[in-house]
C-alpha cells in the first residue's frame, strides 16, 4: 500500500486537535469520520451506519510529522490487524467441510451424496469468506474517498482564504 500525505496548515498539536474536534462533533450513531488520536498518531475511518462496526472498514492509520518546515499527516489505508487475523476463523468451516468430505469413511455402502453436499457447502463457504475479505480488502466504493474528504475538511476547518 502506498503512503498518503495530508498537508496540515498548523502545528502537529493543532492538527491533532482539529481532527479530534471533527470526531467529537459527530453525533452518536451519525455518519461521519470516527476514530481516535493518541500521541502523534491517528486511526481514522468513515462510519456510514450505526450498526456497522469499523472492524472491516478501510482505515487510515497515520502519524503527524514535520516535513520541510510544514506539518503533514502521513499514513496509509488498510484493514485493521484484527480483521486480517479473522480470515482463518472465516475459512475454518469451509476447511472442516472439505476434510469431512475427503477423509475416507468406514460406512458401508460408500455414500457419495453426503460427500458431494459437504464439498459444495465447503466451496460455498470458502467463496463467501474470500468474497467478504476481497470486498473489505479493496474497500467499498467510496470508503477511501469519504475518509479522505473528511480528513481534509477537518484539517482545514477554520481556514478561510
Amino acid at each position: 500500500m502506498r503512503h498518503v500525505t495530508f498537508p496540515c496548515p498548523s502545528s502537529p498539536a493543532d492538527a491533532a486537535a482539529r481532527l479530534e474536534a471533527a470526531i467529537d462533533a459527530r453525533r452518536w450513531n451519525a455518519p461521519g469520520m470516527d476514530g481516535w488520536i493518541r500521541g502523534g498518531g491517528a486511526v481514522l475511518y468513515y462510519r456510514d451506519a450505526a450498526r456497522y462496526r469499523a472492524l472491516f472498514r478501510r482505515t487510515f492509520v497515520g502519524q503527524f510529522r514535520q516535513r520541510d518546515g510544514a506539518t503533514v499527516l502521513e499514513g496509509r489505508f488498510g484493514m485493521t490487524f484484527l480483521a486480517r487475523l479473522l480470515l482463518p476463523v472465516w475459512l475454518a468451516p469451509a476447511v472442516v467441510c472439505f476434510v469431512l468430505a475427503l477423509v475416507p469413511s468406514r460406512l458401508q455402502p460408500h455414500a457419495s451424496a453426503p460427500k458431494v453436499v459437504l464439498l459444495l457447502l465447503g466451496s460455498l463457504l470458502g467463496v463467501l469468506a474470500f468474497g467478504r475479505f476481497a470486498l473489505e480488502w479493496w474497500g467499498r466504493p467510496g470508503d477511501r474517498d469519504a475518509i479522505t474528504q473528511a480528513i481534509r475538511a477537518a484539517l482545514h476547518a477554520g481556514d478561510r482564504v
